[in-house]
């Protein structure tokens, strides 16, 4: 099992955004470590106005037997505060609660792709095919009418279709939100989290990804 390591470089990712296009990773560095207490340099770019008890994920990596991989952990923010690096020095550090332990996190999880209509992609709730905003590996932006109306830390169950296969997927709001059209009504959107790690269903959705990202670079959409 690998463990969280003091004097080791890492990224940070607060969950809330993870379901942006462009995830903000901060670089922070693990300064100490004590069971679930875990003290971290204070990011690049700094924060210091996040509430706390926000839930952010510390990747980094590990090399073993010259194989290097990211793995990475939950954690919960606690506080911040002043740490002495040395006698003679001290520096603003960020206070964490760790929640799980690491495992291999893939950065492609967070990659995401807006798919063009009929390409073999489907997101189906309650029945009822929803509107892709975009996807990635770890979760989804749905776009529905106003009516169905989401919470966040709902938990959902969807049904991702890639191609021929279909998998059951357990998930977890993490933003909800309207947006006037141009109608004058109102369009509901929706940030999923997927919560179940099923391989077939990763695999098949990153090769996916890939290919509608290659098919969208050729046709010149960005």
């Amino acid at each position: 099992m690998v463990s969280i390591k003091p004097g080791v470089s890492a990224d940070l990712i607060f969950e809330s955004d993870e379901t942006k296009n462009q995830v903000p990773r901060m670089q922070t560095m693990i300064h100490s470590v004590a069971e679930k207490r875990i003290i971290l340099s204070q990011t690049t770019p700094p924060i210091t106005d996040t509430p706390l008890g926000q839930r952010l994920l510390v990747t980094f990596l590990e090399t073993n037997e010259g194989i290097t991989l990211r793995y990475g952990f939950w954690a919960r923010l606690k506080g911040f505060k002043d740490y002495e690096l040395t006698p003679s020095q001290r520096v603003p550090v960020l206070v964490v609660e760790g929640e799980t332990e690491p495992k291999k996190y893939n950065l492609r999880m967070n990659f995401r792709v807006k798919p063009l209509p009929n390409k073999g992609l489907i997101v189906i709730f309650q029945d009822i095919p929803v509107s892709i905003v975009d996807i990635s590996v770890g979760g989804v932006r749905i776009s529905a009418q106003s009516d169905l109306i989401f919470k966040a830390h709902d938990s959902i169950k969807l049904t991702i279709g890639v191609d021929n296969t279909k998998f059951d997927v357990e998930g977890r709001v993490i933003r909800a939100w309207s947006a006037k059209t141009a109608g004058g009504g109102y369009q509901s959107y929706t940030a999923i989290q997927f919560l179940d790690n099923q391989t077939a269903r990763e695999s098949l959705l990153s090769k996916k990804i890939i290919l509608m990202e290659r098919e969208l670079l050729a046709s010149g959409v960005q």
